[in-house]
């Protein structure tokens, strides 16, 4: 059996790769298709757009892509070998139909791992100097400044900037309000907010503060206040697709500091957190299915059965833009994010069961 499990793990790795080399193709020439006009009127340079663009677009793809494109592979390759009656001989020779699954479990264990790595520790970094490029290119930049900046701190601080300098990191006409009981018991104002690298801490400048305890009033005036509290220069704004950016270890501590903050974007986080955890799953759940669904001969033959792979595909695909919409109050967010694992574990599992032997 040692020279069957080499065949399949060879024809498993070798097939998944062609596959996912295909896709990635089709998926730069289509980028390039619809970003043409922007290369040609923003002129990038030739290197940055084969090595810092495309180099770092085929890690994100890639990585998102890949489950499905094993899928696929595992339903190809495995249709073959069934058309060719590679399995019977073994079948009848009184080799379990388990046990040929074992390379298939082993392999996707393999390519599970490797793509929580890479979607953990990789991709994040690929994903910043990708958007790095399509921001500097593409699209418009966050400009310097920003008005009306509004910012929940804690569960009951709330922060407000009239007008903030991105580049100078200072802000003006600045209001801190803490709230108990929907009453404002402190409020603090200061006409300029300094961010000061060297103690990592706002400097307020012209402070008023007033403390309030039922009828009392205390007021209090400052010419300089140096302060912390849980808001940087970074979280001024709300950076797009700010979680694909962080390796998981930097996810979880902002994760952490968020609720600490009371955040709204806590749901997008939690997704992203259970997603990385849920898709390498997805790799080992994906290939049980199209083992039980391609290892007999059928009519047919492997259009039928790439076909039905690709009916499948759509499905786990629209679950997973089902998960999204309805994350929230009504789903919890580990809910919307195992949820296509949670439907295609039991599938596979029944598949196996019910498959002639």
């Amino acid at each position: 059996m040692k020279l069957i499990d080499k065949y399949i793990i060879r024809r498993y790795l070798t097939t998944f790769f062609f596959i996912l080399g295909i896709v990635l193709v089709i998926c730069i020439l289509v980028d390039v298709v619809e970003k043409m006009d922007d290369f040609l009127e923003k002129k990038p340079p030739l290197y940055d757009i084969l090595f810092v663009y495309y180099a770092n677009f085929i890690p994100y793809y890639g990585n998102l892509l890949a489950p499905i494109c094993l899928f696929l592979a595992v339903i190809f390759f495995t249709s073959q070998m069934a058309q060719r009656s590679e399995l019977i001989p073994l079948l009848s020779s009184g080799v379990s139909f388990y046990r040929i699954l074992m390379p298939y479990i082993a392999t996707s264990l393999l390519l599970g791992g490797i793509a929580f790595y890479l979607r953990a520790y990789r991709v994040p970094d690929a994903t910043v100097k990708r958007l790095d490029f399509e921001y500097q290119y593409f699209y418009k930049r966050r400009v310097s400044s920003n008005k009306d900046v509004h910012k929940k701190v804690a569960p009951d601080t709330f922060v407000y900037v009239s007008y903030y300098n991105e580049k100078q990191k200072e802000g003006h006409n600045f209001s801190l309000e803490r709230i108990k009981d929907g009453d404002i018991i402190t409020k603090i104002h200061a006409d300029r907010m300094v961010w000061i690298d060297s103690t990592q801490k706002w400097q307020l400048r012209r402070v008023r503060i007033r403390n309030i305890e039922g009828m009392k009033e205390e007021l209090k005036y400052l010419p300089k206040l140096d302060t912390t509290f849980l808001l940087k220069p970074d979280d001024i704004f709300i950076v797009e697709q700010k979680a694909e950016t962080m390796i998981l270890p930097d996810l979880i501590e902002y994760i952490k500091l968020e609720e600490m903050r009371g955040s709204d974007i806590l749901e997008q986080l939690y997704i992203e957190r259970h997603l990385r955890f849920a898709d390498p799953i997805a790799v080992i759940i994906l290939t049980l299915i199209g083992y039980a669904m391609a290892s007999r001969k059928r009519r047919g033959g492997i259009a039928l059965q790439i076909g039905l792979g690709i009916l499948i595909c759509f499905i786990y695909i629209a679950m997973r833009f089902v998960g999204y919409a309805i994350a929230g109050e009504a789903v919890p967010p580990w809910l919307a994010a195992w949820m296509p694992n949670m439907i295609f574990f039991p599938v596979s599992i029944m598949l196996l069961r019910i498959v002639p032997k």
